[in-house]
């Protein structure tokens, strides 16, 4: 029970025992979030910086950096950015400390003893999480034994540790302690509205029903993890943002800023996807509910559905900031 009331207690102690000497600007704050992930940041193969994601040390930096922000020279959109990312200090992340879009050991590899105390914290962690019911789902578990797999003789007992885990039964935030609460942080960022997600799920599944046939999609867009990420990053041009899940990518600014013509196909594409993403993360459906979903509304083979609906579960609400592609009927 203390070592819960720690971390619940954290947050609070941030704000109270670091308050910034010197305010930054936009571009410094968003280098100092780069140099603090840096063993988050895939394209980072050796990382300079050993701070170990969601360690005390780590959230300290973030949080300092966060409020060491001159908003009054950012623009509305990197304020808007910015304030998503404090809000997500509230939830339960920080409990969960490798985010499986990374292989956190890969990078940690040419420091073996970095690799050693990062097996310990993630151990630690989780247990600590257990006790406050937040847990990984059967898929993260999975993709995590996976790159310890490949690590071969690194972190054994890791290994061992999630071997004898038990994940929650479902795949989406909506599990989680205050999980629907934090699903709807995201959806009122990446979809630039407040809506309730049952409101919006009518929405689009009135629009689809709209649309009538499945069609069927031969697009490198559909074999992408990050499916918003990857169709902003061919079409748009980027706007700078500091969230390194998104790469350092305004999502929502990106697309609104956008002059891209869409394809009433890939629209169909976005609406499914954002279909799925309520139900899994919202409602609770299953992967094969999902799975099923999506191939009602779209032509897929069983593969090309479950990496969407993988994509769905690593990057909750991201594919809402494609709405400004999404022309509604009524």
């Amino acid at each position: 029970m203390i070592r819960r009331l720690k971390y619940l207690l954290l947050p609070l102690f941030f704000l109270i025992g670091c308050e910034p000497q010197t305010l930054i600007s936009f571009d410094e704050l968003r280098n100092g979030l780069q140099s603090n992930n840096s063993t988050l940041d895939t394209a980072v193969g050796q990382p300079t910086d050993l701070t170990l994601p969601f360690s005390e040390d780590y959230l300290k930096r973030r949080h300092y950096l966060y409020q060491s922000a001159d908003i009054t020279n950012f623009n509305s959109e990197q304020r808007e950015d910015l304030a998503y990312l404090k809000i997500q200090e509230r939830y339960p992340e920080r409990f969960l400390p490798w985010p499986v879009q990374v292989n956190v050991v890969d990078n940690l590899k040419p420091n073996m003893s970095a690799v050693s105390q990062w097996e310990e914290f993630v151990i630690r962690r989780l247990t600590d999480a257990r006790e406050s019911h937040i847990l990984l789902s059967r898929y993260e578990r999975s993709i995590l034994i996976d790159y310890l797999e490949e690590a071969t003789g690194d972190a054994k007992k890791l290994k061992e540790y999630l071997a004898q885990y038990k994940p929650r039964t479902r795949l989406g935030l909506y599990q989680h302690p205050n999980g629907k609460e934090w699903y709807q942080s995201k959806l009122n960022y990446y979809y630039s509205m407040s809506k309730s997600p049952n409101e919006t799920l009518n929405k689009i599944q009135t629009e689809l029903a709209h649309r009538g046939r499945k069609v069927l999609l031969e697009l490198p867009i559909t074999k992408a993890s990050h499916v918003a990420l990857s169709y902003l990053q061919s079409y748009c041009e980027l706007v700078p943002g500091l969230n390194w899940v998104d790469a350092y990518t305004n999502l929502p600014a990106t697309a609104k800023h956008c002059t891209l013509t869409h394809n009433s196909d890939i629209t169909r594409l976005f609406l499914s996807l954002m279909e799925i993403d309520i139900g899994l993360h919202y409602q609770g459906w299953s992967k094969q509910q999902a799975r099923v979903t999506l191939q009602a509304r779209l032509r897929l083979t069983d593969f090309e559905a479950d990496r969407l609906v993988e994509g769905t579960v690593l990057y909750p609400a991201t594919i809402f900031s494609l709405t400004p592609f999404v022309i509604f009927s009524s």
